[in-house]
């Protein structure tokens, strides 16, 4: 069964990548609740928002494979 951070990145995969391509998004049950340019941009949002266990994924650009880990 996925998680609702998955089905949530799944539904909404083009419009994730029309929107935040080349960029990570960290996902908390259904609302992006960070985005940046690196990882670590991501992680530093989370911890000053107390935010824990978000799925976070990059969003591929065009031509770009995705690898979820």
């Amino acid at each position: 069964m996925a998680s609702e951070e998955m089905r949530y990145l799944m539904e909404n995969k083009e419009d994730l990548e029309r929107e935040h391509s080349g960029r990570y998004v960290a996902i908390r049950r259904e609302q992006i609740v960070a985005i940046g340019r690196t990882i670590h941009e991501v992680y530093a949002i989370l911890k000053e928002l107390h935010i824990k266990n978000p799925l976070v994924a990059y969003i591929p650009k065009e031509g770009e494979e995705a690898l979820l880990i």
